[in-house]
């Protein structure tokens, strides 16, 4: 399943890449992160809590940061396991920045797999899923934006 989201920061391009470059406080950003660990150059092992439908599951997984393109692109693998409900995802991260002339435009592609118990709800359940926490992503970055670093 591909989802594509784009959303605009009122923040100038700079500023908002600098915010994806550290990972602890995007972390942050990210609706169901609960912990965030660095275990190697542009690796990071860490637990996600998601609600599909009906069923809670939490992740444990990793990021691998694949590209980095500053100060306009970023592209990481993803890949997770949910042991209660058997669920497992694995997927491809791509952002891209362009700046707009009240700040900065985000555009993201993420191209999940999800197999498991959560995937029986199949595709528009996910999908409005996943487009809420890019929603609540682009809110929560906006108020990394107002913060001071």
């Amino acid at each position: 399943m591909v989802i594509r989201e784009t959303f605009d920061v009122e923040a100038p391009l700079e500023q908002v890449w600098a915010v994806l470059q550290d990972v602890p406080r995007l972390a942050t950003c990210v609706p169901g992160v609960e912990r965030v660990e660095e275990i190697g150059s542009d690796q990071y092992r860490g637990q996600l809590a998601i609600r599909i439908g009906p069923l809670s599951a939490r992740f444990e997984g990793s990021v691998r940061i694949t590209r980095r393109e500053p100060p306009t692109g970023l592209e990481a693998e993803i890949e997770g396991q949910d042991g209660v409900s058997g669920s497992w995802v694995k997927g491809v991260f791509r952002g891209s920045l362009e700046p707009t002339g009240k700040g900065t435009r985000m555009a993201c592609e993420v191209n999940l797999t999800l197999r498991g118990r959560l995937a029986q709800f199949g595709g528009p359940v996910f999908e409005a899923t996943a487009r809420r926490m890019i929603a609540e992503f682009a809110r929560r970055l906006q108020e990394a934006m107002e913060e001071p670093s």
